[in-house]
């Protein structure tokens, strides 16, 4: 996933604020991040490697901001630094714990670890520029998207900040399974290539937009965004998820699956559907189909092994399923390699 690149001096445009190496230095940060950033722990020392990863920041057009970040904390971290932009924020953590706050509000935003995590989003109104804070721990890994829309970019559009309320308002929202997906495209270097990689990104981008805001659109700031589970249940799902992104339940049931987790079908579809937005199936269908991506871009298999693994017995649907999720065709994908 981790690109070896040497950094480099960011480019004049806009859109060229980008990092991408296994060892990324305070230096390089402060340089990418922009003015004002301050690595406050570990000691300052611009030689210190802080992450390995990758994070971009690109401005789609005027107003519209795309900031991914893919990144491993190799310190304890605690950075802060003077927001430039002002407008609406949608953030979509697909993994990490940092602990987040704008002026001195914090943003719940923990979306958990590894394979057990479950994608979160918000949406925030900042009406004036704010210290940024974030703190993050040794060994944990932060992927995230995060859109800036602009005043000027909102009012072209028709958009109207206000409705989400005061500065600094921030509203959770559930992301799809769709969103899920389009995030980890945005996350991925290789995910959009060639001329048409910032209008691939611009519609991806339009579609979070939408999401966000119609689910945000009139609810209460730090409002839930469905009612909680219990402890137990919670456990059971997350379970469930893990194994539907595995690979372990392809071609299994609904009766099959209720016995594995152990729990009547209806409630463990209501319970997903609760935690993720969607159905049991519609979101295997969605894992398959990512694993197929992977298996095209890192093994370059073929696309008739693809579609067996997305659980296509045609090609052609496979390929339409592929083109409607991800915007290339899989064979597109595969000559990447």
């Amino acid at each position: 996933m981790f690109d070896s690149a040497t950094p480099k001096p960011p480019p004049p445009h806009p859109a060229g604020r980008f990092l991408s190496t296994p060892a990324i230095r305070a230096a390089h940060l402060a340089q990418a991040a922009g003015e004002g950033h301050r690595v406050l722990l570990p000691a300052a020392d611009a030689t210190l490697s802080l992450m390995a990863g990758r994070f971009a920041i690109s401005q789609l057009r005027a107003g519209l901001i795309l900031h991914c970040t893919d990144v491993e904390h190799l310190h304890d971290m605690e950075v802060r630094f003077p927001t430039q932009e002002t407008g609406i924020k949608v953030m979509l953590k697909l993994e990490g714990n940092a602990r987040v706050s704008f002026g001195g509000t914090a943003l719940d935003l923990d979306a958990g670890q590894g394979r057990t995590a479950i994608p979160r989003g918000a949406v925030m109104r900042l009406s004036v520029p704010e210290e940024f804070e974030r703190r993050s721990r040794a060994g944990t890994r932060e992927r995230m998207v995060v859109l800036t829309m602009t005043p000027e970019w909102c009012e072209a559009g028709g958009l109207d900040p206000e409705h989400l309320g005061r500065h600094l308002a921030i509203r959770p929202w559930l992301p799809s399974t769709r969103a899920v997906a389009i995030a980890e495209q945005l996350v991925r270097p290789d995910a959009f290539g060639g001329q048409m990689r910032s209008l691939y990104q611009e519609s991806r981008v339009l579609e979070l937009i939408g999401e966000a805001l119609s689910q945000t659109a009139g609810a209460e700031s730090g409002a839930p965004t469905a009612p909680e589970l219990r402890p137990a249940e919670y456990r059971r799902i997350v379970r469930l998820h893990g194994l539907l992104q595995s690979g372990a339940l392809d071609g299994s049931g609904m009766a099959e699956i209720a016995r594995e987790i152990g729990c009547n079908a209806n409630t463990l579809q209501r319970h997903f559907r609760r935690v993720y937005g969607t159905s049991i199936f519609d979101y295997l269908r969605e894992c398959r189909l990512q694993r197929a991506a992977d298996a095209l871009q890192q093994r370059g298999v073929s696309v008739a092994q693809a579609a067996e693994i997305a659980g296509y017995a045609a090609q052609a649907n496979f390929s339409t399923a592929f083109r409607r999720r991800f915007g290339l065709t899989p064979k597109s994908v595969r000559s990447k390699l």
